[in-house]
């Protein structure tokens, strides 16, 4: 599993390093460091102007909450979701 926190993309800035992007699948680009290779980004054309980074590389982590449970439908069997957050099988934006 991996928490991501979505932003308008004209707010992200890097201060350190350099974001390496490449096309992954239809319509989606994903972003890593270039440096060592960690996953950091993930852009879709049904969102343009919108990127979602992963919050475990931020320099504060904890300072994003949850609000929802995305993508429900792809979870491990094992996997219990116990908090009062919305769930949706793919996304609440439908991309």
């Amino acid at each position: 599993m991996v928490p991501w926190a979505t932003f308008k993309a004209s707010d992200v800035h890097f201060t350190e390093g350099h974001l390496q992007e490449r096309w992954s699948s239809p319509g989606v680009t994903r972003g890593h460091c270039a440096r060592c290779g960690t996953s950091l980004s993930y852009r879709h054309e049904r969102r343009p102007g919108e990127i979602d980074l992963t919050i475990e590389s931020m320099d504060k982590p904890r300072s994003f909450r949850p609000t929802a449970h995305i993508w429900v439908e792809d979870k491990l069997p094992w996997i219990v979701i116990g908090d009062d957050l919305p769930q949706y099988p793919q996304t609440a934006s439908g991309a």
